[in-house]
């Protein structure tokens, strides 16, 4: 199935795109001071929802967070089983009955217009907002050994 027409029909900040392609001008890139003093924005839906409870972590499907455009007031759905093929928004691959993946999306908002940086691996304390678990040694490891990582 081409995606090619329907990815042209969406509005520009409703696309994403992976860190992993150099989409950006060195000047505009954060650079590791910077990110560490970036507080990493919170769940408006978390007394509402719990979801981000869970226990298990899913799959890493990269080694690097996505940078996506959020609008203020509006519900996301971040996958947490790592299967989906539209990360790292949840396409429902989890309901599919054969794989008995026991994970279930967490569901979010925020409460600023802007951009955000969504976990890939999996592996936040802070879903679905990357927190820089991504750095773990764990984590790089899995990574290298599953086909879908780029890091």
């Amino acid at each position: 199935m081409n995606l090619a027409p329907l990815l042209r029909e969406l509005p520009h900040r409703a696309r994403f795109v992976p860190l992993s392609r150099n989409y950006a001008p060195k000047s505009r890139r954060m650079k590791p001071a910077e990110e560490k003093d970036a507080s990493i924005p919170k769940n408006t839906l978390e007394q509402h929802i719990s979801a981000h409870r869970q226990k298990g972590n899913g799959l890493p499907y990269d080694s690097k967070p996505f940078k996506m455009y959020l609008e203020a007031g509006k519900t996301y759905t971040w996958c947490l089983c790592g299967q989906g093929h539209t990360q790292p928004l949840c396409d429902g691959t989890h309901k599919f009955y054969l794989w008995d993946i026991k994970l279930r999306p967490v569901r979010f908002s925020v409460s600023e217009s802007k951009e955000y940086y969504l976990c890939c691996c999996k592996q936040t304390k802070n879903r679905p907002f990357c927190d820089g678990s991504h750095r773990s040694p764990d984590v790089i490891e899995a990574c290298k050994n599953k086909f879908t990582c780029t890091g």
